[in-house]
């Protein structure tokens, strides 16, 4: 897991972690190895974020 704070892993989810970030959620998968960080999604949180 990314060492971030505000960084959750998410279970049974298409992507694999969420960065909270005030009332939006950023959605990514990340690659420990190199550190690379794909963004794959960016919402505004309320009932349907996940």
């Amino acid at each position: 897991m990314p060492d971030v704070h505000n960084v959750k892993a998410l279970k049974k989810h298409q992507y694999g972690y969420r960065l909270r970030v005030g009332n939006y959620r950023v959605l990514f998968d990340w690659d420990g190895g190199i550190r690379i960080v794909q963004i794959q999604e960016v919402r505004k949180r309320d009932e349907r974020t996940y």
